[in-house]
């Protein structure tokens, strides 16, 4: 078969590679895939970090996705209406566990309004912000018109098409606007219009600018966020009651000035100058494959990921992309086969990784095969706060408490729902490397975040075990550093003041200062028993760890700090 008819064949199957070359732009924040031309491509991905770097300096909350957002720039529109969600749509945003998506048309190209209105969406989402259907939807409509401006951006214009609608269309009351949802018949996605849309807009837009109103929008903004109404958001905002803000926005597009804002936006230089280079036809026929399977055609993903598994059947990209598909398919067992290859076989990807180690922990795989895989993750994307939290605790499972700490301590922000595991996990690993203080706070702190009995009861155990710990007979120093041995318990001496565990390790009979059993961590991980009786045991293995004798004067070969057997 020639190459030529190769690549039609490959044009019938995938409309949009006849569009033309596919490049592959990237910055820090986005990765585009365009056919629409590299000029088209370098404006569209600067205007996208432009937004960002907007909605950061002027959002309440700091915060936008952590990993880069997946922008489709097609060429034609006959190509996008082959991926797009509906008839509607000239651009459209979509999510998947592997990634998020902006796909634009190239309607959406020359007038980017409609695909950063759906950005929008997407990093308040990511912010974590929990705001009403017509803040959000009013928030993105007055985001889309960001024009750039020299090294400002500016936003605020109104938009044509909802004055329009105001005009010529009876209003919605204020507390039927702000009580609008999803399944509401005001609410219609698809076709983005009517007044539902013209007056959130509105509302959104006077709020945000309007001098009255612009110096408190972050307080009214976060009233939302933490469950008030919007009625009761006002009151707590401006003082002013929701029919006194109405009676405002009736009268706001009749100003004289309508006001809009410009912000210096300062952006770094791998944000203006993108990594551009060629995406070859198996690349590009991977990640329409990819976007048919997020967009839910499935039957379409399925078979076109088949026919690139006989062409490469060892690509990473390619094995990482089924597994994803697998596992949304629920199909767990074909998500791990296929993730595994594909970290065998060197993916890097983050989230990947992070998907990977879930599925190896839900088959109970032990801590020390979990952990290489977290530092994949970790080291191709080490702010990385869901794989630090997990590889401080694995670290913990497998008594690295020095790495655990490290990593541990790394986290710049605990979130609420891993607080109690992070903080009571710090309070262990500070008591095994024997700072008391640090162990008592982190402590103290887990005890503020526990809310289950479970989690109750671990930080009760914790400070009875600090304050064991805090004996004299444990003899605990900043900064030991713990060794282990295994062997056979042989019995347990009690002619001194201090007892002492007889331990046969390899022939050889090994004495360990035994402190009062509350200093002592109990790990039964073999479902044995142990009492620890003055006289002969019963021959038990044993795993002993232990921190430096007192002093080089000592003839035991150190203090017990655990037992495992």
């Amino acid at each position: 078969m020639t190459r030529k008819v190769l690549l039609c064949l490959i044009a019938a199957a995938f409309p949009s590679l006849a569009a033309g070359p596919w490049l592959r732009l990237t910055t820090p924040d986005f990765e585009l895939y365009t056919s629409a031309g590299e000029k088209k491509g370098r404006e569209t991905i600067l205007h996208f970090e432009q937004v960002r770097a907007f909605f950061l300096k002027a959002s309440p909350v700091k915060k936008a996705s952590e990993f880069p957002v997946r922008i489709v720039q097609f060429g034609s529109g006959k190509d996008f209406a082959h991926y797009s969600v509906n008839e509607f749509a000239s651009a459209f945003y979509t999510g998947t566990p592997a990634r998020d998506y902006i796909v634009m048309s190239e309607a959406a190209t020359a007038n980017t309004s409609v695909a950063i209105h759906e950005y929008m969406h997407l990093v308040v989402r990511h912010s974590g912000l929990r705001i009403p259907l017509w803040l959000n939807e009013g928030w993105a409509d007055v985001y889309s018109t960001l024009r750039p401006m020299g090294n400002e951006a500016a936003i605020g214009d109104l938009l044509p098409g909802r004055v329009a609608d105001l005009e010529r269309n009876a209003w919605m009351d204020f507390k039927s606007l702000t009580s609008v949802a999803r399944d509401s018949p005001e609410y219609n996605e698809a076709a983005r219009a009517g007044i539902f849309y013209a007056e959130s807009w509105a509302l959104t837009h006077m709020l945000y600018f309007a001098p009255e109103y612009e110096a408190n929008f972050s307080k009214f903004v976060m009233a939302l966020h933490q469950g008030h109404s919007a009625a009761e958001a006002c009151q707590i905002a401006w003082n002013r009651t929701a029919a006194q803000v109405f009676a405002d926005l009736k009268t706001y597009l009749d100003r004289k000035n309508i006001y809009g804002r410009a912000y210096a936006v300062q952006l770094a230089k791998a944000q203006e100058e993108p990594s551009i280079s060629p995406v070859d036809d198996f690349d590009v026929r991977l990640m329409l494959a990819d976007l048919l399977a997020a967009t839910g055609r499935r039957d379409e993903a399925r078979k076109e990921y088949e026919k690139l598994q006989k062409e490469q059947p060892g690509s990473a990209s390619l094995a990482m992309s089924a597994g994803y598909f697998a596992w949304q398919n629920k199909d767990a067992a074909g998500a791990l086969r296929n993730m595994t290859i594909a970290f065998n076989a060197g993916e890097t990807d983050a989230r990947m990784c992070l998907q990977l180690y879930t599925l190896m922990q839900d088959t109970k795989m032990p801590a020390a095969q979990l952990i290489p895989v977290l530092e994949r993750a970790l080291k191709s994307k080490p702010d990385y706060p869901d794989a630090q939290a997990e590889l401080g605790l694995r670290k913990v499972d497998v008594r690295d408490f020095s790495g655990a700490i490290a990593t541990l301590m790394a986290i710049p922000t605990v979130r609420s729902q891993e607080a109690a595991s992070v903080f009571c996990a710090l309070s262990l690993a500070f008591t095994e490397t024997g700072d008391l203080a640090e162990a008592r706070s982190h402590a103290t702190t887990c005890g503020k975040w526990a809310k289950t009995p479970s989690e109750k009861a671990r930080v009760d155990k914790l400070t009875a075990f600090i304050d064991a710990r805090a004996g004299d007979d444990a003899a605990v120093h900043i900064g030991e550093k713990l060794q282990a041995i295994v062997g056979v318990a042989r019995s347990i001496d009690c002619s001194s003041n201090l007892k002492r565990l007889l331990v046969d390790s390899g022939g050889s009979l090994r004495t360990f200062e035994l402190p009062s059993p509350g200093a002592i961590e109990m790990l039964p991980k073999h479902g044995g028993t142990l009492q620890l009786a003055c006289g002969p045991l019963k021959p038990t293995q044993i795993g002993v760890e232990f921190a430096p004798p007192r002093s080089a004067m000592e003839t035991s070969a150190g203090i017990v700090r655990a037992l495992d057997f």
